[in-house]
């Protein structure tokens, strides 16, 4: 049978839990907080200039939608509006900015999220610059502008993905479809997603090793889904086949999902000096594979609640 989604359950599923999703800490010694108003405790320390703690970092929802978050620290006594945040690097086409007036109290740290823009390919420096514009509580102005923080490495991270998925697009196209039969029942029940590599359009070859099991799913058999397949560009689409069942089963693990749907496949690239010769690239599940996924795995596993 084929399955349909149920965005009823998947939403039961997270009320049930009673939990959400929290940010990862941000970078400085005092409390953290986001631009939503969450709190968490710190692990690293700010590049502080005149005051202002300047840190980047990724929480793990931000990483399939390419967001960073501008952590701004208020290192004084009195507060601060942070009215304007502009974060540049050279391996990236266009500056990302942040324009909402955001309070920043004494002794905390606003993350502010921004859009990272198109990657550039290889990056020639993860060298970074972040301005950030901020008013006292007299209403003066000043601008505060450095190379901020970095202590989990984010750029360097993000340089290496980005460039590996340019790399693999440039010979292949690589989707996991939406929809997808399932055999068995109850605990028994498999999932048999379709993953697809089209090189139709696109020149060198690409080598698929293996995808990978998630915190949510995993192979039926073995510890991965073995792939063994080289496509060049030009190349009839390739399908393949991954026998799913949960890898967990506790209502947290999808209420508090952040990765689970994003499927790791091994790869190794040819026919460009310049790119990334292997690695693992993330296929981010559409919403409506997502919601799917969800569901199987709540009434594999015995959740529905109807």
């Amino acid at each position: 049978m084929s399955v349909a989604v149920s965005l009823p359950l998947a939403v039961s599923l997270l009320i049930l839990s009673g939990c959400a999703a929290q940010p990862q800490p941000a970078s400085s010694t005092a409390a953290t907080s986001t631009a939503t108003g969450a709190t968490t405790a710190p692990e690293a320390s700010p590049v502080v200039i005149d005051g202002v703690g300047l840190a980047i970092l990724q929480n793990r929802p931000d990483y399939g939608n390419r967001v960073l978050q501008l952590a701004v620290t208020n290192e004084g006594a009195d507060p601060l509006t942070v009215t304007a945040a502009r974060f540049s690097s050279p391996q990236f086409e266009s500056v990302a900015e942040w324009t909402k007036p955001t309070e920043v109290p004494p002794g905390l740290i606003r993350q502010l999220p921004v859009q990272l823009g198109t990657a550039i390919c290889p990056a020639p420096s993860t060298t970074s610059t972040l301005t950030v514009t901020v008013t006292d509580a007299a209403g003066t102005s000043r601008e505060i502008s450095g190379r901020p923080s970095d202590p989990f490495g984010v750029l360097e991270r993000i340089a290496g993905e980005d460039c590996l998925d340019d790399a693999v697009a440039a010979v292949a196209t690589l989707i996991v479809h939406d929809d997808f039969d399932v055999t068995g029942s109850g605990a028994d029940a498999v999932a048999h997603l379709r993953l697809t590599a089209d090189p139709g359009r696109g020149s060198g070859s690409l080598r698929l090793i293996e995808a990978g099991s998630t915190i949510l799913l995993e192979p039926a058999d073995g510890s991965t889904w073995p792939l063994d397949a080289t496509v060049e560009g030009g190349d009839e689409p390739r399908q393949f086949v991954l026998d799913a069942v949960p890898a967990r089963c506790d209502p947290h693990a999808i209420a508090e999902d952040k990765r689970g749907t994003y499927l790791p496949v091994t790869v190794e690239v040819g026919g460009d000096a310049d790119a990334p010769s292997s690695g693992t690239v993330y296929l981010r599940s559409s919403d409506t594979l997502r919601l799917a996924l969800y569901d199987f795995i709540a009434g594999s596993c015995g959740l529905a609640t109807g």
